[in-house]
């Protein structure tokens, strides 16, 4: 009996070690799931993680796509046992929120980036910026006349735009939020009033692009990623840069603490933060990337042509809830 048993043991000790040896193997060449949460619209995050796929074509992805409000809300929801991994493409603002929720990890290229395109509240970053999500008026050229378009954050709170001007919902739209936070620090709340009075808001950042590009409404506010893409399919629309100029914004990918896929999670954060995945930003997602050996995207202005104010992520975080209750008493 005590052989039989001692023949067990041994058994159970060589498979718990054939197990573990085969979890580190697996490790090491990447295999396994990654849970992507997702602000980057679905083909942005398909063409990315396509790519990444390339390079571990062995981990299967799922992409979870919202907006970076119902993302925060959700990540906060599911703490401290995130069903995702990683999150893509949120504006740092909005990082910010989630920001103890965040696994603090220095990736492959930490050394190439510049601290103003990452979280340096730490010794170790919890996130990595990924794009500039620069904030731009667009409006359609069939509409208006290049004379007649806002040529700055001001001019949209002109009435006579009333009735033509269309944004995304800052409760639940990062970028618009974004906008709502910088039309604030530019001129305060009763200006936000005016330009609430002449608008029109929709649940999602890429509603309002695409409503002005199909002559719906003359203009919007949106991320250049967006004018860029509108510009490249031929679409009857033109790119302002506001003369007050824009925040100097970034959008980061970050790991989700206590996650499920840890090792591919960081895997993932590594591929982010590579010359590939930058031009991939660059060239199928219309984004400006954070790298400066990347040029922007087509049809948009060189950033050293551009005009920035500051923009303070962490104050814009800390304001957001106020913010945005102020915003829904206007409506």
């Amino acid at each position: 009996m005590k052989k039989v048993l001692l023949a067990l043991l041994m058994l159970l000790a060589l498979s718990a070690s054939l197990l573990a040896q085969a979890q580190l193997e697996a490790t090491a060449s990447g295999t396994g799931e990654l849970v992507i949460y997702s602000a980057a619209s679905e083909g942005e995050a398909e063409s990315l993680s396509r790519k990444f796929n390339e390079i571990y074509p062995d981990i299967k992805i799922t992409i979870i796509r919202a907006g970076s409000g119902d993302l925060v809300t959700r990540v906060k929801t599911e703490w401290p046992k995130p069903e995702g991994d990683v999150i893509l493409l949120m504006g740092s603002e909005n990082l910010d929120q989630i920001y103890e929720q965040l696994e603090a990890y220095k990736c492959a290229n930490h050394d190439g980036f510049d601290p103003e395109n990452r979280d340096n509240k730490g010794a170790v970053p919890k996130y990595y910026g990924t794009s500039m999500p620069l904030q731009a008026i667009m409006y359609n050229t069939k509409l208006l006349s290049a004379a007649n378009a806002p040529k700055s954050w001001k001019d949209l709170g002109d009435p006579k735009y009333k009735g033509e001007i269309v944004l995304g919902n800052p409760a639940s739209s990062g970028s618009s939020y974004a906008q709502l936070y910088m039309m604030y620090k530019l001129y305060g709340l009763d200006f936000i009033k005016t330009v609430v009075a002449n608008s029109t808001y929709v649940a999602s950042s890429t509603s309002g692009p695409d409503s002005v590009a199909r002559g719906e409404y003359a203009i919007t506010v949106t991320g250049e990623a967006n004018i860029g893409k509108k510009l490249a399919a031929g679409d009857p629309v033109a790119y302002v840069l506001p003369e007050e100029g824009t925040g100097r914004r970034i959008e980061g990918s970050a790991i989700l603490a206590n996650c499920r896929n840890m090792d591919n999670a960081k895997k993932f954060i590594d591929f982010m933060t590579s010359p590939e995945a930058f031009q991939i930003v660059r060239d199928e997602c219309f984004r400006r990337a954070v790298s400066t050996d990347v040029p922007g995207p087509e049809g948009l202005p060189a950033l050293q042509d551009m005009k920035f104010f500051p923009y303070d992520a962490v104050e814009a975080s800390a304001l957001k809830k106020q913010l945005v209750a102020d915003f829904n008493a206007m409506l």
